[in-house]
């Protein structure tokens, strides 16, 4: 049983708890710090009221229900802690890393029945996502959270990198993001029977006019800043989003590779004395950055001896997606089989793409498969990685070890989900490059550079798949995940065609 935190106490209602405590065998005890009231031994919980209006109750290590009937009772004498659910479903929106000079910005999704408010008001307890914490302390929230998703509570967490952050206003990248993490959901739950919550961060007018058609569709929709302190969804989004930060600082400051006079990178924070200690001797080394060092802060740009700089809008292109992917999306309907690029040049309309390398500039990109065309689509790449976000490789795709290649050097796939169907897992796992490739995979993805994401189990797939089997397995993947497909095989090309799914062939 976790702990239980309140806030804005007033002293006159914090005077009656402390005499319901005592009244019902609880135990005064001295006050250890300045900032304390009062305190109460109840059970094995001890509850401290402190001068700012905060009451805190320890966990109770044996689950003594009477710990649990106090804070019921403490929860009607003050009125519940978060503003109660509205609606059948709960969706929360809220990001975490703007603020840090190392690492992703990382944006989060969260959804819910109302059947989990109180379970869930129970859990989180006294996290507070604006204080320093070890990871340990956000990975034990984060396991009891993934504890309830058999329960219906679901999560999408999208990263922003580094070098994005480093280039482009981030708004619209967060509006598209928002938008699309928002599409998922509404595959799960009807919009008419939702709350959605998110941080004002300054939303740009394309997801406003989502969210007035999502008013228009029966949903609640509640824009406000700091949307944690009063509703739990965006507590959730909130605490996973700092959850999936901390394990990518974590793995930075783990690996040697990024130690440098006996230091780690520390918290990543702009204003943490150990990551600016890490910052100057890093510097005055290499004269470089590693990729997670976000160059465009302040801090870095004065190591640098350099001053502020410009950043632009992204070059996410919406004229190069067809009317029909746009039209689904701005009604919540995100698909796969809806999405086409216009050929700016040939105007073709393509379900299909060619990815290339471009090595006088080592650079990658894809370009129109029109013979005739063939020219490069510029902003291509990153239209689709925010609109889109998914990519399914085929096992062609995972033996040719393309995509390690490009981490490791272009970074066209740099941020997108990775998705790998059990039947890809199968035929690659056990061929040396196949292998080799899923290993690579799994590095990036411990660095956070890409998410990986194994879906359904290898041991239900059969031995004796037909080719045709094996292609239609890949593709009901591709449409249950909304994921491109990525080959190297014309075969599967022409069948990814044949079900409209958007393919990047190699």
């Amino acid at each position: 049983m976790a702990g239980r935190t309140w806030k804005n106490i007033n002293p006159i209602k914090a005077e009656e708890i402390k005499n319901y405590l005592l009244k019902n065998g609880g135990e005064e005890k001295s006050i250890k710090s300045q900032h304390e009231k009062w305190r109460v031994r109840f059970s094995d919980s001890t509850f401290t009221y402190y001068k700012s209006g905060t009451l805190y109750s320890t966990q109770s290590n044996l689950s003594d229900p009477a710990v649990f009937n106090a804070w019921q009772q403490i929860d009607f004498m003050v009125g519940p802690s978060y503003i109660i659910p509205s609606k059948n479903f709960l969706i929360g929106l809220d990001e975490t890393g703007k603020g840090e000079a190392i690492g992703h910005t990382i944006l989060t999704g969260v959804i819910f029945p109302k059947e989990l408010f109180n379970d869930i008001d129970l859990l989180v307890g006294p996290a507070d996502t604006k204080k320093r914490h070890k990871f340990e302390y956000w990975d034990n929230i984060f396991i009891e959270l993934d504890n309830l998703r058999d329960k219906g509570l679901h999560f999408i967490y999208e990263k922003i990198p580094p070098w994005h952050v480093d280039k482009y206003k981030l708004n619209k990248i967060m509006d598209i993001t928002y938008q699309r993490i928002l599409s998922f959901f509404f595959r799960e739950a009807d919009i008419s029977q939702c709350r959605i919550v998110l941080d004002d961060y300054g939303i740009g007018d394309t997801l406003k006019r989502f969210l007035n058609f999502l008013e228009k569709q029966g949903a609640e929709v509640v824009v406000t800043p700091n949307a944690e302190e009063n509703y739990l969804e965006a507590k959730v989004a909130s605490l996973i989003s700092k959850r999936q930060r901390e394990t990518v600082i974590k793995a930075i400051n783990e690996n040697p590779e990024f130690h440098i006079d006996e230091l780690t990178v520390g918290s990543g924070n702009a204003g943490d004395p150990k990551t600016n200690r890490w910052l100057k001797a890093w510097w005055k080394k290499h004269k470089s950055w590693p990729w997670f060092v976000k160059r465009s802060f302040s801090n870095i740009r004065k190591i640098e001896g350099k001053t502020g700089i410009k950043k632009i809008s992204p070059p996410i292109d919406e004229s190069l997606l067809s009317n029909e992917f746009l039209e689904n999306f701005n009604k919540g309907k995100l698909s796969i089989q809806s999405l086409s690029l216009e050929c700016p040049y040939c105007g073709s309309t393509l379900k299909s793409v060619k990815f290339v390398i471009i090595n006088k500039n080592n650079m990658s990109g894809i370009k129109c498969i029109n013979e005739k065309c063939g020219k490069i689509i510029d902003d291509a790449g990153i239209t689709l990685r925010y609109y889109c976000g998914y990519i399914l490789p085929d096992s062609s795709a995972i033996q040719s070890r393309v995509i390690s290649k490009d981490l490791n050097s272009t970074k066209f796939f740099e941020n997108f989900t990775i998705i790998l169907s059990p039947v890809v897992r199968k035929e690659c796992d056990g061929t040396p490059r196949g292998k080799k490739e899923l290993e690579e995979l799994a590095r990036f993805n411990s660095m956070g550079r890409i998410r990986l994401e194994s879906v359904g189990r290898m041991e239900e797939i059969p031995d004796n798949l037909s080719n045709a089997e094996r292609d239609e397995r890949i593709i009901e993947d591709c449409i249950k995940y909304n994921a491109i497909l990525l080959t190297r095989d014309k075969s599967m090309l022409a069948f990814a065609g044949g079900k409209n799914v958007f393919t990047i062939y190699l």
